[in-house]
């Protein structure tokens, strides 16, 4: 077998690290408890060990400080604390919502099939003028995306049964005239359709053990973010044997088509023509994973923090129905209203008792414990404490290391197949005009945790994952992981059934060993995307580079006067090239001709002070009009906020300045 290691150096100050020890097993990285007045350098060092299964194109010796290497791909291995990253990072501390504990809860009383709400009797002996307390709940009903209904507020003592037709509850308490408490509830209640739909497939199943899904998404975090921010996270990840996708690389620019490369398998331009998210009904239409599971007799569930920015709301219609059996919007919607709070970075942070994203994570922690004897397939994703920067996020580590053990503690991952893993890395701010904040925003992170019943009837998809750490992969590839489970139920007569990702013909499941000779082309990665080449720096000012941005401007104030049949054109100003923050150019891989060049540009236009990044393939042999491509979408690194607001259009908003702002 082949044993390699890599080193990453930072400052001592930076992780919470004494010493790191190697053990030559699996993919196991050890840190022990850190002494936070160390003044030595950490070393953080990970042995992969992967076994020459003849069965798969046997790996070959990592170079040192590569994720991915192949004559078609080369990923750098960054170093978390490289000072041009570390001088805007700053460990946040935890900070609770509230200091004193809430007065109600609620659990689920499996005999009655209901969940009840109760006074906690400790909280009540501590509330300023308890024995003149008088509370009520009422339900929230979903009304539409964006509305929510609420019934009579229902009053109660020491506590209440909850009807199971409510699937979350707004909970006031009164003193005299004065309200002096409210909180919020959200419940999985029993529901006779989806329990027949459980029971029907599990008689089908005959005994047969079916892995559920439950997969765990936070937005704009790179791997690197993770093992920066999160330290006692991914060290939690590392030492109970995860599987890490460490070459994995997202397909675009946000969070709406990386998803909807994972969710249905589509790049944008096919999700916006047959999902229509701008349309009513449009994403109704669209056959998501979690409707494929339902309809293979799982129950499913979706919550996501920040209303007004959800992956299928921002700018878009979201969906006409609830699109799963339990979804959160609806509570988390009355929650923001009606529980007051406070916003960090401009995003919803204490919503009443809790964050708003561990409103998210107890929701998915209670889903997977009240269905943990049948099989589900749940999705749930946050962004608050991650959007805005690459600090914030720090604040959450212990709160996510501890997470994780709770979900072992309950039994999930005794059964469960879970996909933790974010959709991106920062993309915008002063990191991103970095090299390592160029790479960081294309490598998410992605780790998988395959129960132990499926690892050992499957022992070559342990091999497989171990392999495919240091592969190029992509989120169409974890579509297709996700189907390939389902094939495995024995509710589908193959995989070929489910049909595959239809803007990927190459890619495949990660539970099979994946190509080395991958390239981002193979993958429906754009060269914009792709972080398989190396670059040289190029002097800034040098009449290419300065032609090439130019070129590009010119291809950004077309794009806007054409969009839509021009319909949008008159509300923005034309842009034009203020001046050049860098410059450089790709070495080019094997496949590349010689005639074509690559080019990596930063560069700010005027009037509204952008900062661009494009990538564009230059064709030597070609006449100017024909001979510059770019490739993938021009990336805005800098906030927008104010000067766009005339426009609606997600698509374009990045590269408007409005002619009247203020809309």
């Amino acid at each position: 077998m082949f044993v390699f290691s890599y080193f990453l150096i930072g400052p001592a100050d930076v992780l919470d690290l004494d010493n790191i020890q190697v053990h030559h097993q699996s993919n196991v990285l050890d840190m022990e408890a850190v002494n936070s007045n160390a003044t030595t350098t950490p070393q953080l060092n990970l042995t992969i060990e992967l076994s020459t299964n003849q069965l798969i194109d046997p790996p070959t010796p990592l170079p040192k400080g590569y994720l991915v290497y192949s004559n078609h791909c080369r990923i750098v291995d960054l170093d978390p604390y490289k000072r041009e990253m570390m001088r805007h990072f700053k460990r946040v501390a935890y900070k609770a919502c509230k200091s004193q504990p809430p007065l109600t809860s609620i659990h689920y009383n499996a005999t009655a099939q209901r969940y009840v709400l109760n006074i906690d009797a400790f909280a009540l002996a501590n509330a300023k003028k308890s024995s003149k307390l008088r509370c009520c709940y009422m339900g929230v009903e979903r009304a539409s995306e964006m509305d929510v209904n609420y019934t009579p507020c229902e009053k109660f003592k020491s506590g209440a049964q909850l009807a199971n037709t409510t699937d979350s509850i707004i909970v006031k308490c009164k003193s005299e005239r004065e309200q002096v408490y409210i909180n919020g509830h959200p419940t999985i209640p029993e529901r006779y359709a989806v329990r027949q739909r459980l029971e029907k497939w599990a008689h089908k199943d005959r005994g047969k053990r079916v892995p559920s899904v439950l997969m765990i998404g936070i937005d704009s975090i790179s791997r690197v973010n993770l093992i920066r921010a999160m330290p006692k996270t991914a060290q939690y990840l590392y030492d109970n044997d995860w599987f890490e996708l460490a070459g994995y690389n997202k397909i675009d620019d946000n969070t709406f088509p990386n998803i909807m490369a994972l969710m249905v398998g589509y790049n944008l331009s096919t999700a916006m023509k047959h999902c229509s998210p701008y349309t009513i009904n449009g994403l109704d239409k669209c056959d998501f994973l979690w409707k494929l599971f339902q309809r293979h007799g799982y129950v499913t569930a979706y919550g996501e923090d920040a209303i007004k920015i959800n992956t299928f709301n921002y700018m878009k219609k979201g969906f006409q129905q609830p699109p799963v059996d339990h979804y959160l919007r609806p509570y988390l919607y009355a929650a923001e209203k009606q529980l007051g709070g406070n916003s960090v970075l401009g995003m919803p942070h204490c919503v009443g008792y809790a964050t708003e994203a561990e409103h998210v994570y107890n929701y998915a922690q209670e889903f997977a414990r009240r269905y943990h004897n049948d099989s589900f397939f749940g999705f749930f994703w946050t962004n608050t404490h991650s959007h805005s920067d690459i600090s914030q996020t720090s604040s959450m580590d212990e709160y996510l290391r501890g997470y994780l053990q709770r979900l072992v503690d309950q039994g999930t991952m005794e059964n469960s197949i879970v996909v933790f893993f974010s959709d991106h890395g920062l993309r915008f701010g002063p990191t991103r005009s970095t090299w390592s904040g160029h790479l960081e925003e294309r490598l998410p992170f992605l780790f998988i945790w395959l129960p132990e019943f499926v690892r050992k009837a499957h022992p070559e998809f342990v091999e497989a994952l171990r392999l495919n750490r240091n592969r190029l992969t992509t989120p169409y590839d974890l579509h297709l992981t996700l189907k390939h489970v389902l094939s495995l139920t024995g509710r589908v007569d193959s995989q070929e059934d489910l049909g595959g990702a239809k803007d990927c013909s190459q890619c495949q499941s990660l539970l099979l060993p994946v190509p080395l000779s991958r390239s981002c082309e193979d993958v429906g990665i754009e060269d914009h995307w792709c972080t398989c080449w190396a670059y040289d720096s190029v002097y800034k000012n040098s009449k290419i580079a300065r032609q090439l941005a130019k070129r590009v401007v010119r291809y950004l104030n077309d794009y806007v006067s054409s969009f839509r049949n021009g319909s949008m054109a008159h509300l923005c100003q034309p842009l034009s090239l203020q001046s050049m923050s860098a410059a450089y150019k790709a070495h080019p891989n094997d496949d590349d001709p010689s005639h074509i060049e690559i080019y990596w540009l930063i560069f700010y236009t005027a009037p509204n002070k952008a900062l661009y990044e494009a990538t564009v393939r230059y064709n030597k042999l070609l006449p100017e009009d024909e001979n510059l491509l770019v490739t993938g979408s021009v990336s805005r690194l800098n906030m927008y906020n104010g000067e766009a607001d005339c426009m609606n259009d997600f698509t374009i908003k990045k590269y408007c300045y409005c002619k009247h702002k203020g809309g």
